[in-house]
């Protein structure tokens, strides 16, 4: 288990930018975190005093890049979020206190030197499926590898 400074100190996200809380367990394909972010009023993703469903792809992609850097696929420099498919989002907002502490499921679908690609799903502590999707992660090359 991984506590948050632990995923600060692997991840770009810093500070309030960092949605996750904490890495329950991985393998080589699979990760799954925890956040309680969507209760703070002061995150960033926050707009009109709500949090959207879709922040949850974000955080699930912070849990991507976690899984990046745990599997030894993702390091510096970090890569980007290039592409969201087959999003499904089935509550209306994130920042419902009936959720409780949100559980982040990622699966590395594919790899590659260019990127990754991950499933994810978020879901409420209940195991209420929140939001679902694939995200593709482009990472940045280096000098001298193309």
């Amino acid at each position: 288990m991984l506590d948050r400074n632990a995923i600060l100190s692997r991840i770009p996200h810093q500070g309030a930018s960092c949605l996750l809380d904490s890495c329950v367990a991985w393998s080589a394909t699979t990760l799954h975190a925890t956040s309680r972010a969507h209760y703070d009023v002061h995150n960033p993703l926050r707009r009109n005093g709500q949090l959207g469903p879709l922040v949850a792809a974000e955080i699930a992609m912070q849990a991507a890049a976690l899984h990046g850097t745990l599997t030894g696929e993702a390091n510096s420099p970090p890569g980007y979020l290039a592409a969201l498919r087959d999003v499904v989002i089935a509550c209306e907002r994130l920042d419902n206190p009936a959720y409780g502490t949100l559980h982040i499921h990622v699966c590395k679908e594919h790899g590659m030197a260019g990127g990754l690609a991950y499933a994810f799903r978020v879901l409420a502590g209940d195991g209420t499926v929140l939001v679902t999707g694939r995200g593709t992660v482009m990472l940045r090359q280096t000098e001298g590898h193309v």
